[in-house]
């Protein structure tokens, strides 16, 4: 329980180097390394004169003109705020979407089935596969000649100050097949992969970065990291920018946490709440006094057992009623006879491979029924099976042959 607490305690507190948590979260209001609290404050001011509106609930009708902006781990959209994203920029508009992985929701959406599917068969509608690679850093570069960096920008995942492996996505190449008239690669990763794209929809542009570790503080607070996110920003439209801090991720506690890279803990609110926090302390100490009172030995339940019941006659009746009702006379007589030399061989210990008079007389020995009863059970059993058709009164002339020998058997 001990061990419990502290855990829950190194949680709640958070980890990271000095007074900043290392968590790739992308918070708007956080100056942490990987939060985006300084490219919100360079948009908030990128176009003198332009609103910036925070959009923190559904999208609605609250898109009126201008550009939409997103930058987080993880783009959630159920259909209608797709629908409601997709008219934004057909009237003319721009979304800058910065996340690891785009939805095949949206670029089904965009592509209008230009290309083949993007990321197979077996794809969700939110979760690719195999487009990314492993590595602690990597190359961001430009396309466009006046964009260009003949060095390009290089990124560094790091941890508490120290490089880790990180996973590099990039968009999937077949987007870009020769059939389609949609996508532009705008951006490169590592001179090899498309990592930043734009793409026509109707009247308006979709702008597409799969590198949002590029928009956080650790970056852009460098000379060569506002450079790049200065130029990416510069294929918005000059007009009102609208920044997406919904909590699109289920999993995330607001736009960009959770998902992938965010690992908080659920505590975090409850413990920033005077008055939960109480009730969760309070809680977890009625749990430890439970487990101290409780833990003396106590006497082990007695389970309830329930009355063997005998199934078997009840599945008799049932297969019996069935055959009768079918009127599968010869069926119903054949299941009779077998049930009758499996009690013969079961009671009895009698090989009832050959039903002639020596088995007849012995098992009148062992029974106590008489010898000539027996042998009118075999001799009728005989006629059955070699006849074509069976009455209903045969029938129950050997049913009554049966039960009396089971009333009389010993």
């Amino acid at each position: 329980m001990v061990l419990i607490l502290a855990l829950l305690f190194y949680l709640s507190q958070g980890s990271g180097g000095g007074n900043y948590s290392w968590r790739e979260h992308y918070k708007p209001s956080s100056k942490d390394p990987y939060g985006t609290y300084l490219v919100r404050n360079l948009l908030e001011s990128y176009y003198p004169g332009q609103s910036f509106e925070v959009v923190e609930d559904s999208l609605g009708e609250r898109l009126d003109s201008g550009n939409f902006v997103y930058v987080g781990s993880n783009f959630w959209l159920d259909s209608l705020e797709l629908d409601q994203l997709l008219r934004f920029v057909e009237r003319g508009n721009r979304a800058f979407i910065a996340c690891p992985f785009v939805p095949t929701s949206l670029l089904d959406s965009i592509s209008r089935g230009e290309c083949p599917s993007f990321y197979g068969e077996d794809s969700t509608n939110q979760v690719p596969y195999d487009i990314y690679f492993t590595d602690t850093s990597a190359n961001l570069n430009f396309q466009h000649p006046a964009l260009w960096d003949s060095a390009g920008y290089d990124y560094r995942y790091l941890v508490v100050r120290q490089p880790e492996q990180y996973e590099w996505t990039y968009l999937p190449e077949n987007i870009f097949c020769d059939s389609q008239t949609v996508f532009t690669s705008l951006g490169l990763l590592n001179n090899a992969q498309f990592n930043f794209a734009k793409a026509t929809y109707g009247r308006g542009e979709f702008l597409l970065h799969t590198t949002p570790l590029a928009f956080t503080n650790l970056f852009v607070v460098e000379k060569k990291g506002l450079d790049y996110a200065s130029k990416s920003f510069s294929h918005l439209k000059t007009g009102p920018i609208y920044w997406d801090e919904r909590p699109l991720d289920p999993f995330g506690d607001q736009a960009g946490g959770g998902g992938m890279g965010e690992k908080q803990s659920p505590l975090r609110y409850i413990l920033s709440q005077p008055a939960l926090a109480w009730a969760w302390y309070i809680l977890l100490g009625m749990a430890v006094l439970y487990l101290i009172f409780r833990a003396k030995r106590r006497q082990r339940v007695i389970p309830v057992l329930e009355k063997n019941t005998n199934t078997s006659l009840e599945f008799i009746g049932t297969i019996g009623r069935l055959f009768f009702i079918q009127n599968n006379h010869r069926q119903l007589a054949a299941q009779k006879m077998r049930l009758f030399l499996i009690f013969v061989r079961e009671r009895y210990h009698l090989p009832t491979k050959e039903l002639n008079e020596q088995f007849a007389k012995g098992l009148a020995i062992r029974s106590d029924v008489p010898e000539e009863h027996i042998t009118k059970i075999v001799k009728l059993n005989y006629n059955i099976n070699n006849s074509g058709f069976l009455s209903e009164t045969t029938l129950v002339d050997f049913h009554r042959l049966l039960e009396r020998f089971y009333r009389e058997c010993r």
